[in-house]
């Protein structure tokens, strides 16, 4: 009781643990895990509030992370996921981030055991690194890498000399036209020569899986 926190477990682990203790920890530290003040509040709002309908700090709280959903036939854009196993067409909102798009529709841009230790769209794990494909160059945002994918891309086990010009972080990128992702082999995706075999997504935290994705456009969003 009291002692210090393991910051490792918490890193490892990934974002949606962290926010579970995340009223335990000083603000100080809760800044430097890139969580702010508002976020952590409004956690343990939540946390210690009722589940009842009547509790409008817990509806507001819950309304924010109602992401649009992926996979609507109806949605403009399409992404066509390619693993050794097959290539798989899903539809998406204009502006959601990959990562989230990916999983809300069954598929996972994390390897295998990745799908539980990453970092949660943190963009700190490297785990969710794709080869994205674009059809024009308004496709993706940001068109290049920004500075957190090319530290953590030129970090290893990535950052190999044959790495694909391609190759960008899932949870960093928001699609806005149609695109084909590849996912190469190795626990972090940091194969350069075969395509990984097809995993599903496994949402170990439900709707925490989504928490840090602030970019998604809102299912509200998306109602005419």
């Amino acid at each position: 009781m009291g002692g210090p926190i393991n910051m490792r477990k918490f890193v490892i682990l990934g974002a949606a643990v962290m926010i579970r203790h995340a009223s335990s920890f000083s603000l100080a530290t809760n800044r430097s895990y890139g969580v702010s003040r508002n976020l952590v509040e409004r956690h343990s709002e939540y946390r210690n509030g009722s589940y009842s309908s009547r509790n409008k700090k817990w509806r507001q709280w819950d309304s924010s992370l109602d992401l649009s959903s992926s996979n609507d036939v109806h949605a403009p854009v399409t992404v066509t996921f390619e693993t050794a196993s097959e290539k798989k067409s899903i539809h998406i909102r204009e502006g959601e981030l990959l990562r989230s798009a990916l999983l809300k529709s069954g598929l996972s841009p994390h390897n295998g055991r990745s799908r539980l230790i990453n970092c949660r769209g943190l963009g700190t794990c490297g785990t969710c690194a794709v080869e994205i494909y674009c059809s024009n160059d308004a496709a993706i945002e940001p068109r290049e890498r920004s500075r957190k994918e090319e530290i953590r891309l030129k970090f290893p086990p990535h950052g190999s000399t044959n790495q694909s010009p391609h190759l960008r972080l899932a949870c960093q990128v928001q699609v806005f036209d149609d695109v084909i992702v590849k996912k190469r082999t190795g626990f972090w995706g940091q194969g350069t020569d075969e395509v990984e075999e097809a995993f599903d997504a496994e949402l170990w935290f439900g709707e925490f899986e989504y928490l840090l994705d602030d970019k998604s456009p809102k299912a509200k969003d998306s109602k005419e």
